[in-house]
Formats: C-alpha cells, structure tokens, sequence
C-alpha cells in the first residue's frame, strides 16, 4: 500500500495542515473492477475515496437483474453514511479500476468529531451525492440510451482523468439498465462519429468537445453541483449552487 499523494478532490478540499492530519491513517489501495468496497451486513470497516477508481452503487433485484443507482469518482467517498449514524443498504464495487485511499471507520469518525470544516465538506458532499441520484432517475426516465451513454463515458473520463480506460459490455449494461446489445448500438454510434473508440472492454475518447455535446443536460449539471460542493467552504449547498 502507498502514502496518499492528492488526487481525490474531497480530502483536497481540506486546509494543508487539517489535511495532513487525516492523510496520515491513509493507506493507498488498488482497487480491480468487480471488487466489493461495501455491502450491506458486511465489516464495512473503511471509508473509500477514490482517486481514479470509479466505484458504482448497484441494487439487485429479487430475480437476479442488477442496476446501477449511483456512481462515485474522485468527487465523493464511499461509505460516509457511517457519520450520519446510518447502515449501509447497498453494495458499492469497482466500476473502473484504479486507486483508491481509504481511511479506517475509527479514523474517520474522529476526524469528523475534530474537525468541524470536515464535518461540513462530508455533509455537503453526501447532499451532492443523493443530489446525482435523483438526478440519474429522472435522466433515465426521460433521455435516450444514446445521450446517457454518452454522459457516462464523459463522467468516467472526468473522474480518471486519462482518455482512455477499461469496461465491459456487460458492466456498461449494468450502468445504463439496459441489455448488452442496446449498449453495443449506443457505443456504436459514438464510434462511428468520430467520439470514442470502442473495442475489447476498452473506451478510448477521440473528441471531449464533442462528446459533451452528445451528452444530456444531467452530466452540467450534475458536475455544478459536485463542484459548488468541494469550492464554498463556508456556505451550504443549497446556498452554494443557487449562487
């Protein structure tokens, strides 16, 4: 395991100095796709931020099928509920591989407890995340596979920060609540205008600009409120966004 050197844009948010008091009970731990980071009745003993791992919440349903209900980049953490005095009731993998610093549950909680700016960075963080949430069931509701594949290939590439990174078909299925075959159209089409290449679990962006054209509205306006969240320390979201 490696010391933390920066990356994930909620532990950098901090001061230096109130920083570099957490950073020291951070261990640095890659994470594969399909690792588990949390789930519900498990140990559940880190809090995980992710560096350029993208992990994804998923619910399951009685017959099987499995969803996507939230992801989470180097904007957010998993496993924060802890703080609010809440269980955990879904199951957070890797999405995308990639490292990911984790904070032990005791740490955590004490920094929380000691820090007050901490405290609120978390509170405004968790609100931006439920925030997407809500966001992501009225984008699914309303826009096409086309536009919201398109903003999940944009959103993956803003949290990796490289242009091109690994995911299957069936893990795109997974994210979009459709079948394979429908994922496999929708990345065609991005292919053939120039977007991403597209081959062997691997996505490659040709073009930023024009892949955030083909997105919905959901991935502005998503990224607003996540960055309103990390940049205005001394007011609360609501506050924060509306400004």
């Amino acid at each position: 395991m490696l010391t933390y050197a920066g990356g994930n844009r909620v532990l950098d948010a901090l001061p230096p100095v109130d920083r570099a008091k957490i950073e020291r009970h951070i261990r640095v731990v890659r994470f594969r796709s399909g690792d588990i980071a949390q789930q519900p009745e498990g140990a559940n003993t880190f809090i995980d931020f992710p560096i350029d791992a993208v992990l994804s919440i998923v619910t399951t349903m009685l017959d099987g099928t499995t969803c996507e209900v939230g992801t989470i980049g180097n904007e957010g953490a998993s496993g924060v509920e802890v703080a609010f005095g809440a269980t955990l009731l879904r199951t957070t993998i890797c999405q995308v591989e990639g490292d990911v610093a984790r904070l032990d549950r005791v740490h955590f909680l004490a920094a929380i407890d000691a820090n007050r700016q901490f405290e609120r960075l978390i509170g405004r963080v968790a609100q931006a995340q439920r925030f997407f949430v809500e966001q992501q069931c009225a984008c699914n509701a309303v826009h096409s596979v086309d536009e919201r594949c398109a903003r999940w290939i944009m959103m993956i590439h803003q949290r990796v920060r490289r242009a091109e990174f690994s995911v299957t078909h069936e893990f795109l299925s997974v994210m979009l609540g459709v079948r394979r075959a429908t994922v496999s159209r929708a990345a065609m089409k991005l292919q053939d205008a120039g977007i991403i290449t597209y081959r062997r679990g691997s996505v490659k962006v040709l073009s930023v600009r024009k892949l955030a054209s083909a997105c919905c509205e959901c991935y502005e306006v998503t990224r607003n409120v996540f960055d309103s969240a990390l940049t205005v320390a001394d007011k609360p979201l609501s506050e924060a966004v509306a400004s």
